[in-house]
């Protein structure tokens, strides 16, 4: 990385300069092949430019690069106090996961309830990569258009497909998506919080193994009774773009007014968010 950091800088150091391979391979001392090597990646990558003349300047793609990057950290940043109030509000730990690009998001942010007692490492910890394939994520496709809608179900079992497609406009009518605790696995779930002398560790452990056996979401008229949540899910825009989600992790079973209060407190946290500068 130090290489591409020596090539980069002498492409900027001087902005009036023109630039060539010569030129950079005098600046940095970097032999003439290591220094075309880089230099033959980074156009590739649109980081920089190198006309008919050889003269090296800077691509776009760099600064598309860093302007990603830069308002990833303001979103970190304004996220952390509104996802504190949320773990708070909800009693639950809570985490910001944002888009990297159309098939990827990533956990940025992991927070606790300031008076929670019990900080089990999370199933998903900072810097963690999910791919965006069904079931999961589905915030993040619930307002894209149709077609997109539609490969992204398509990447899914047969047997989800049809599930997926009642789904998604259940998702965009009521503004969160919910990773739903089956009726098989409540009773695990609430004998486990009823018992205080089970390990932390093996409560981790089980709540990841509901996770991957949960049914997928729910559809309105199956909101109704006690209802299970592992993750509540609402969406944070840029315009029209969901470019990050905010999630509430009850991982328990409770009332359908209870789990939409925790929907509504997330929905407005994302909506926080959206406006934060």
């Amino acid at each position: 990385m130090a290489v591409v950091d020596a090539v980069v800088d002498a492409v900027t150091r001087d902005p009036e300069r023109k630039i060539t391979l010569a030129d950079i391979v005098r600046d940095t001392g970097l032999s003439r092949a290591t220094t075309h090597a880089i230099v033959a990646e980074l156009v590739d990558l649109g980081w920089l430019r190198r006309d008919d003349d050889g003269i090296i300047t800077l691509g776009t793609g760099l600064l598309a690069t860093a302007t990603r990057v830069l308002g990833a950290d303001r979103l970190t940043t304004a996220a952390r106090p509104i996802l504190s109030d949320l773990a708070d509000a909800v009693r639950a730990p809570v985490f910001l996961a944002r888009r990297i690009d159309d098939s990827r998001v990533t956990v940025v942010e992991y927070l606790w309830p300031q008076r929670s007692s019990a900080k089990t490492p999370p199933d998903l910890p900072a810097g963690r990569r999910i791919a965006l394939r069904p079931p999961i994520c589905r915030e993040f496709l619930a307002w894209e258009p149709p077609a997109v809608q539609e490969a992204w179900i398509e990447l899914a079992p047969d047997a989800d497909r049809a599930r997926l497609r009642l789904v998604l406009p259940a998702v965009a009518e009521r503004g969160y998506s919910i990773e739903r605790v089956a009726d098989e696995h409540r009773a695990v779930i609430d004998a486990l919080t009823t018992m205080s002398s089970v390990p932390a560790s093996l409560r981790h452990r089980v709540g990841a193994l509901v996770s991957e056996l949960s049914v997928i979401d729910y559809l309105p008229g199956e909101l109704v009774g006690e209802v299970g949540a592992v993750t509540v899910g609402a969406p944070v825009f840029d315009g029209e773009r969901v470019i990050a989600s905010v999630v509430a992790c009850p991982n328990t079973t409770m009332s359908a007014d209870e789990l939409a209060h925790i929907g509504a407190a997330t929905v407005a946290a994302a909506a926080l968010l959206k406006e934060s500068p």
